[in-house]
């Protein structure tokens, strides 16, 4: 079973634990790309000392490298990354190269079902309308997925942020099994927007149950329907971000406090105040990891994603569930 946690000891210390498969760094300009797969440095800075760690109960725990997929596997999830230079080409194209040699090197491996992509990109928000950098790298996306033939049903949860450094970065986890998606009652899906935000849909899921003890939270913002809310103040669309977070854990039938939570801000939003308020809501002693980068709408100021344990009656609840829906 896969499972995240938030540390202060440094990479190398966390990397000597044989069931870690991912440790993960921040750094607004990162450099190469490390040589061990399971250190993965994301393109955002933090103020906080504190490194993202995913951790396995189904090892041995491989690694290893094709093409530009650095990936670590165990026995029943892999996660990896993927990192295209972003020298002048069309973030269209970009994105669409690097889901399609994904999708494609998923086809032949073991594990071939996405449960969670993180998408970085410099310059999200740059041009107008249709032309915004962002809706041009959704158009990539979805043609890649639509040519693989992934379904709005199977898709997984997800992030998109900008970041400073010129590439277009994904880190991804998946599993042998589908995972499950999560739709938020409060909120439209995402893939079913209407057209004012651009030619292709954003194409993830609200959240997914993963590996019968996770639920894998996306970024989740102050979105109400499919619009913004109250653009320009930031406690105010934190508030709305945590109504929406919890009617969304309520309706996965999760009881728990989050394992790990990941705060994205604009640069102009207080790192402390959002921290604190994280914090009164879910829980005093967790580690928040706040990330300066923008979001992915130009009217939003933050976002929070997250993963949270399910109990082991929900999770038993569901999977009867979906053998009844198998036998029907």
């Amino acid at each position: 079973m896969l499972t995240v946690h938030t540390s202060h000891l440094n990479t190398p210390t966390l990397l000597d634990s044989p069931d870690v498969m991912a440790v993960v760094d921040f750094a607004q300009t990162p450099g190469p790309r490390p040589e061990d797969p399971r250190q993965m440095v994301t393109p955002l800075g933090s103020q906080a000392n504190l490194r993202e760690v995913w951790t396995t109960s189904s090892g041995p725990v491989t690694s290893g490298q094709t093409g530009r997929i650095q990936f670590v596997r165990s026995g029943t999830e892999t996660i990896g990354t993927l990192v295209l230079e972003d020298a002048g080409q069309a973030i269209e194209t970009l994105a669409y190269r690097a889901y399609t040699e994904l999708l494609t090197w998923l086809d032949a491996q073991p594990h071939q079902h996405l449960w969670r992509v993180w998408n970085f990109l410099a310059d999200i928000n740059i041009g107008d309308g249709d032309q915004e950098r962002y809706r041009l790298f959704s158009v990539g996306r979805l043609r890649a997925l639509r040519e693989s033939a992934v379904p709005d049903r199977a898709l997984p949860p997800a992030t998109a942020i900008g970041c400073q450094a010129p590439l277009v970065y994904l880190m991804f986890i998946a599993g042998g099994q589908p995972c499950q998606p999560v739709e938020n009652p409060r909120q439209l899906s995402a893939y079913r927007y209407p057209r004012r935000y651009g030619p292709a849909s954003p194409s993830f899921a609200r959240a997914a149950r993963v590996d019968a003890g996770s639920l894998i939270v996306s970024g989740t913002a102050s979105i109400v329907g499919h619009e913004t809310q109250h653009p320009g103040d930031w406690a105010r669309q934190l508030d709305e971000t945590h109504r929406n977070l919890e009617a969304l854990t309520a309706h996965a039938g999760v009881e728990a406090a989050p394992r790990a939570l990941r705060a994205y801000l604009r640069p102009e939003v207080p790192l402390g105040p959002v921290v604190e308020r994280i914090r009164a809501r879910w829980g005093e002693h967790l580690d928040v990891i706040p990330l300066v980068g923008e979001i992915c709408r130009t009217d939003l100021m933050l976002e929070i994603e997250g993963v949270w344990p399910l109990s082991a009656h929900t999770t038993a609840d569901r999977s009867a569930a979906a053998s009844r829906a198998a036998e029907v």
